[in-house]
């Protein structure tokens, strides 16, 4: 019997999964984010895997392999830099917020949270735009990235609306390497230059 739950546990969450990507219309947001590959696999479809192995508690590695793609292609999209991350999240969720706001009352109060929480690299020294970063809770300077994020509040429900890893200007506190991607116009060296 257990097993039987189990099957339909997964259809249940593969139809909630496909329900929400109706919902926020992610065939056309795959569209406008520069996801251009050669071979038959949407974007879609690998988010769809993504979210179906998270929410079965699975990571990467230990999901089911999907009969369209492995594990594999999968990392090499989350990997591309010609792909604009920060572009599908926005249109994403200001899809989500306007289907949220006719349940939402109208008391409760909107707002824009910013956030810059300190992702720590200690044993890290190559990585790529590494730099030395200031934590205010310890008081000390320990070497890693700032990862800011624009969320979307009502005070019960937050949703990130934007994000971005930051780096240092001052090329003292600089400890990885430079960056290699110099080319501004393209995504990944604007991403590069915005950190």
């Amino acid at each position: 019997m257990k097993s039987i739950t189990q099957i339909q546990h997964e259809l249940d969450g593969q139809t909630l999964i496909s329900n929400f990507f109706r919902l926020i219309g992610l065939g056309k947001i795959c569209k406008a984010v520069n996801f251009n590959r050669s071979s038959s696999v949407s974007l879609a479809s690998i988010i769809a895997w993504l979210f179906e192995a998270r929410f079965n508690r699975y990571s990467m590695y230990r999901a089911k392999e999907s009969v369209n793609f492995t594990s594999r292609t999968a990392r090499n999209v989350m990997n591309d830099g010609r792909i604009n991350w920060q572009k599908l999240l926005c249109l994403a969720s200001s899809k989500i917020m306007s289907a949220l706001a006719p349940f939402i009352d109208k008391r409760r109060r909107l707002a824009f949270v910013i956030d810059d929480t300190l992702i720590s690299r200690p044993f890290s020294s190559k990585t790529e735009l590494l730099s030395k970063i200031f934590d205010h809770n310890k008081k000390q300077y320990l070497k890693g990235y700032r990862n800011l994020t624009l969320g979307w509040t009502d005070g019960n429900t937050f949703l990130p609306v934007n994000f971005a890893l930051m780096s240092t200007s001052n090329s003292k506190n600089l400890v990885g390497s430079a960056p290699s991607t110099t080319d501004r116009r393209s995504i990944a060296g604007k991403r590069r230059f915005q950190a």
